[in-house]
Order: structure tokens, then sequence, then C-alpha cells
């Protein structure tokens, strides 16, 4: 019995062969070996089973004469196991129960004896065929149903605002930024996009794609920090079924997703550096190779990268091959932080108010020329992602904001805690999202808060990021009944 892995055959193919007669075993050997087959064999079905215990099989051959079980009721036992292998049953006599009964069972293949060595190869090969096709069109398939999971993503982001619009702001420092994206929409390039945290570069890269003749094509957005260096080239180019533990069927990659379309790579400086070999072959020869295969795949993909470090010193530090960056950063985007776009400051007021109010069904109160000034003399460490936090809170709760609030929304660390409670309860306690529902997710925000902090209300103030006087307006206006410290 030669039992060897999967991946090391020579042509993807393990066959299992159940015959108790040595000559006919011999023969089967002669006919398949000598193409590169990999064939275990076993004397008896309880042999055989043992064997489908540690292995994966692509095909079966058994006689249906075998010591104790016969080889049909083997054969209905492999596929349960596996419902994919292909079976041939070897037999002296054809009477019709036995054929019927194996058909049943999705046997493939009969060969009657005698027969010759030719035939056993002719149906091992049309079933090699037949696995092929198979094995294409499931890989084809979830190809297709990654491809719809992350269109379905894209639409959801796209459906409120148009394409062309996605990005705000009039200041010099963001049409520059646009008139590079426009470049590299145009010319199909890659493109290294540096920012701050929270600026809005996959933002940046969904402009591109969005202008670009690839906008009907799939748009993958990959965050390179969270694939784990195990699984990276797993992840990126996809595997075949026996590739390693636990791969049992081929998985598309999502480069091999991403064809004809783009792939947007942030914080590329978090691959590690052998990783980054790996994605440097791929760009550079246009093709990908899945783990467990030798096929090459060719692949169109534009490559947008991003990063918030500084370049010069990821090269230095060795979290950036520069090989890989110059591959990429065939034009660098640079967005500037919010601060040095102060006046891009009331359009995405605007923009983000509309957003809110529409997505929660509220109408925001107007916002002072005071509070206005004051938002444009803050820093925005957090840049975009930290502004539009801010203006939820106001759709939310400016309504009985004080300036001591502003001040709180602004600089408030609990930003994200809030966010997440609020969207936690809509999503758990309703449904329609009309105004009405939208006060009593609300009440029951503040009351869940309250609760958790057993009536203490400046930290549950804090907790909210009001201040004190504002938690109590809000608990009067509500009605909220005011627990015990």
């Amino acid at each position: 019995m030669k039992q060897k892995n999967l991946k090391e055959t020579k042509n993807g193919i393990n066959i299992l062969v159940v015959e108790d007669d040595k000559f006919a075993m011999e023969n089967i050997l002669l006919s398949l070996e000598p193409e590169g087959y990999i064939v275990d064999t076993a004397v008896s079905a309880y042999q055989a089973e043992k064997l489908i215990e540690k292995s994966v099989y692509d095909i079966l051959v058994t006689d249906v004469k075998l010591p104790g079980i016969d080889g049909i009721t083997f054969a209905e036992k492999c596929k349960t196991k596996f419902p994919n292998i292909k079976v041939i049953v070897i037999t002296g006599f054809a009477d019709e129960p036995s054929v019927i009964r194996a058909l049943k069972i999705g046997v493939n293949e009969f060969l009657k004896k005698p027969y010759r060595e030719k035939e056993m190869l002719i149906s091992v090969q049309k079933l090699v065929h037949l696995k092929q096709l198979e094995e294409e069109n499931r890989s084809l398939q979830e190809q297709l149903s990654k491809e719809n999971y992350y269109l379905k993503k894209e639409i959801k982001i796209q459906e409120k605002v148009s394409s062309r619009h996605i990005v705000i702001g009039e200041s010099e420092g963001i049409k520059k930024c646009l008139l590079q994206s426009d470049k590299v929409a145009q010319f199909k390039i890659n493109a290294m996009i540096r920012g701050e945290s929270g600026t809005g570069k996959e933002v940046i890269a969904q402009y591109i794609h969005a202008n670009s003749h690839r906008a009907d094509k799939p748009f993958i957005t990959v965050n390179c920090a969270s694939i784990s260096p195990s699984l990276f080239e797993a992840e990126m180019f996809g595997y075949e079924k026996g590739a390693f533990t636990g791969a049992t069927e081929a998985h598309a990659g999502l480069f091999e997703i991403a064809n004809k379309g783009l792939i947007f790579l942030d914080e590329l400086t978090e691959i590690p550096s052998s990783m980054q070999a790996k994605l440097l072959r791929v760009l550079e020869q246009q093709n990908i190779r899945r783990v467990g295969s030798t096929k090459q795949i060719d692949i169109d993909v534009q490559v947008i990268a991003a990063t918030n470090r500084n370049i010069n010193e990821a090269i230095e530090k060795g979290f950036l091959r520069m090989d890989l960056y110059h591959r990429i950063a065939l034009l660098e985007i640079n967005i500037p932080p919010l601060r040095e776009r102060i006046e891009d400051l009331e359009l995405l007021y605007a923009y983000f108010v509309e957003m809110y109010n529409d997505q929660f069904q509220v109408k925001a109160p107007k916002m002072t020329e005071k509070f206005m000034t004051f938002l444009k003399s803050q820093k925005w460490e957090g840049n975009i992602r930290q502004f539009s936090n801010f203006v939820k809170k106001w759709c939310l709760f400016g309504l009985e904001a004080s300036e001591d609030d502003v001040r709180l929304w602004v600089n408030s660390t609990n930003e994200t805690r809030l966010n997440d409670h609020f969207d936690s309860v809509l999503k758990f306690d309703f449904i329609s999202g009309n105004v009405s529902e939208i006060e009593q997710a609300k009440q029951m925000l503040v009351q869940k808060i309250l609760t958790l902090y057993k009536g203490n209300k400046s930290k549950a103030a804090n907790h909210l990021g009001l201040s004190y006087p504002g938690l109590l307006k809000i608990m009067n206006r509500m009605e909220i009944k005011q627990l015990e410290n």
C-alpha cells in the first residue's frame, strides 16, 4: 500500500483501488501508475476503510465481490464521506438489481470482467476530466459568491452618494489630491495613497475605481494588518483542495476575485517582509499561483496601496520593501489632514448632517456661528473619521447640547463606544428607523448607560460624551427616571 499526500501527486489525482484478486490488482497498477496517478490499494473493504480515514481520494475503483462487505456497500460509505468522489465498479456479472443499486448511490462507470487495460485507463481519464470540470465550476461559483459579497458591500457604500462626489472639499489640498487620483484612474497605474489615520484613504481608492474603466468590475478592500501571516498567501492568492489541513475544497484568493478590477491594500506596511516578496512577484509577473497548485493564473488587477507611516522610515526600518514600494508607487497621492483643509469643514458638516439626518430620520439643530468657529479652531487629530463621529452626536443629541457638550464631543475618547452602543440599539431593537423609534433608541441608550453605572450620572455623562447638565436636560426631556447612585 502506497499512501501519499494528495498535493504530492503528479497530476493532483489520488485513486483508491479495492481488489482481492492479486493478478487483477497488478494489471490495474500497470494501467494507472505509468500515467502519473498515485494509487493506494486494499484487498478488502475493511482495509480500505482505514485508508479513507487518513486520506482524501478522487476516484474509487472497487470490485463488487470483496471479503466482508461488498464493493457497492463500501462505495456507498465512501460517497457519504466524500460526496464528490468518482466510482468505478468492476463486476464479473451484471445482474439488474446490482446495477440499479449502484446507479442510485452514484456509481459513474462499470467495467465487466474480463476488461482490457485500456478500458480501465479510459474510464479513469473520463472521470478525471469530469472532476476537473466540477472543480472549475465550484471554483467559479466560489469566485462569483465572493465577488457578490464584495460588490454588495460597495453598493451599500454608494447607495446614498454619487460616485463623482464621494470626496468632499474645495481646498487646494483636496483639489490636488483629486487631480492625482484622476490621473491614476485614467492611466490604469498602481499608486500609493499616503495620509494620516482617518483622512479617507479608502474613499480616495473608491473614487479612483468609480472614475476608471474598471468601475463595473470588482473593488476589493484588504486590511493587511488583519490577515495572519500564516494565512496571507492562501487568503490573497487562493488554495487548492488538499493544500493544507482543512482545505477540503478549492478557494479563489482575493487577487483572483479582483481580476479586471481594483484591489485596495490598506496598511501595506503591516505585511511581513516575506509576504511582501510574494506580493512583489505577483505584481511583476501579473499572475498568481494558488497554494498547493503549479498552475499559473493570469490576472489584470490595478493595485492601490495605502499607509499612514512615513515612507522613508518604513523602508529604513524594514516595514516596507523598497522594490515593492517602487512597483506600487508609480504615483503618490497625498491626502492632507483635516487641520490643513479647515476651509472644507462647513462642506463636510453639511454632507454628514444630510447623511445622518437621512440615516436616523432626525433633524439636526442649526449649527451656530459660534460653535462653527469653535470647530474650525480644533486640531481634529482623528481627521474626517473624528469629525464624522462628532456630527453624528450633534444630529442625535445636539438639541440639548451646551458649549461644554460640544467641547466634550470634540475631545471625547468615548465616541466609538457611543456609536457602537447606539448602532447596536438600532440594529437589534428596531426595524423601520422612523422618528419615534429613533427617539426610543436614544432613550434606551441613555437608560442602558445609566444602568451600567448604577445610576451614577457623572460616569454616564462621561461615557456618552455629554456634560453633566447636558445629560440632565436629556433625561428631563425624555422623562427618564433618575436612578439612585
